[in-house]
């Protein structure tokens, strides 16, 4: 079973999913962002594209890699990963459908203030990035289809954690 965290950039996605990860017995934490690395170490400048959800070996790549793990290993997948473009989030999650993959799609909802805040706490060169698209992400998750919305404004990660541990275990 894959819990796929989703949220804008400064959500809480990782720190939730690395608690989620020290109460869940038998729990991977995958990180879709290193196949994206690999692509901008690895691709000349000049073909390179500002986001690596747009390159279709990133999302075909990261399919297989779930897959192979879900199949493989024993225990359950956590995924803390802003997947918010529609063409992208269709090729993921239909990807993992078609493999029979259980995954519980929740998403972390902050308001801009807060994740402009949290941003901050960043090193400059992510901050800047996440934060040029953070009108764009709040907007696009609009349409994005989700199990689950939980409100991670006012909530430590902790009860964040455990609200998802609810959700999915119970």
């Amino acid at each position: 079973m894959i819990i796929w965290i989703n949220g804008a950039f400064g959500s809480g996605k990782t720190t939730v999913a690395e608690i989620l990860h020290s109460k869940i017995e038998n729990s991977y934490l995958y990180d879709p962002e290193n196949i994206g690395d690999f692509l901008r170490h690895n691709l000349p400048q000049e073909i390179q594209k500002a986001d690596f959800q747009e390159y279709s070996e990133w999302r075909a790549w990261n399919v297989h890699i779930l897959k192979k793990i879900d199949t493989e290993y024993a225990g359950d997948i956590i995924v803390p990963m802003t997947l918010y473009k529609q063409p992208g989030f269709d090729e993921v999650f239909s990807g993992l459908r078609k493999a029979n993959i259980k995954v519980h799609h929740l998403q972390l909802e902050v308001n801009k203030e807060t994740i402009c805040k949290r941003l901050l706490e960043r090193s400059p060169a992510l901050n800047a990035w996440g934060a040029e698209r953070v009108d764009e992400i709040i907007e696009a998750f609009q349409g994005v289809p989700l199990e689950e919305k939980i409100d991670n404004d006012k909530r430590t990660p902790n009860e964040v954690a455990q609200i998802i541990i609810n959700i999915v275990y119970n």
